[in-house]
């Protein structure tokens, strides 16, 4: 017997290619290169000389030009895998902080939800917050190690790292590609169910 699990998914660097997407818009802006290789979680303050406000500034009028978060194909691997969670019967809830300068949170969850549905991803909910912990998941994948260390503070039952790079150590668990995370929700789903969620994620999901 398995079960079925409610899994969360972070969009930008999981699902969606935000840097690539960020850096054409970037060069196209400011007249200059760009690169859309961030060796840095803060790339654009190393290597375009932004600062943290003119960075989101630019994002924010990236997308409200309808590039930024409209433009840009999933990236590999993570349109087919997320149709085998849905094959397998888990529900999918997307949790995304998006709300960034200039950009309503309804402006974010309109472009948001055009992308999932143009390119077909299956859909339990969506939400716009910077608290991966907001809805109830089972399983929360993100590539944030700072979002990851907040969800292992909250309890959260399952908080997966999906790392970029070689980072060596982290409290949550860390997958590298999409067949690691299949394996993991297939072990969980197989797993019998664990203890209730913290009472903050309980109270939290009850409030979404």
């Amino acid at each position: 017997m398995t079960r079925t699990l409610d899994i969360g998914l972070d969009i930008d660097g999981v699902l969606y290619p935000f840097v690539d997407v960020v850096a054409r818009y970037a060069e196209d802006t400011l007249g200059r290169p760009c690169s859309a290789k961030a060796e840095s979680w803060d790339w654009y303050v190393h290597q375009w000389g932004l600062s943290e406000q003119e960075f989101f500034a630019l994002c924010g009028r990236g997308v409200h030009d309808n590039v930024v978060f409209t433009e840009g194909a999933p990236l590999p691997g993570a349109l087919e895998a997320v149709r085998e969670l849905a094959r397998a019967g888990h529900r999918l809830h997307y949790v995304t902080a998006r709300a960034i300068t200039g950009v309503p949170a309804p402006l974010a969850w309109n472009r948001t939800a055009a992308w999932l549905a143009a390119w077909d991803f299956p859909v339990d909910s969506l939400t716009i917050a910077a608290d991966k912990a907001c809805r109830f998941t089972d399983v929360f994948l993100d590539d944030s190690p700072g979002n990851c260390d907040a969800l292992v503070d909250a309890g959260h039952p399952r908080p997966v790292l999906w790392c970029h790079g070689p980072i060596t150590t982290h409290r949550a668990e860390r997958v590298f590609d999409w067949d690691e995370f299949l394996a993991l929700v297939a072990a969980e789903s197989a797993a019998p169910a664990a203890a209730p969620a913290a009472p903050r994620i309980a109270r939290l999901a009850a409030t979404a």
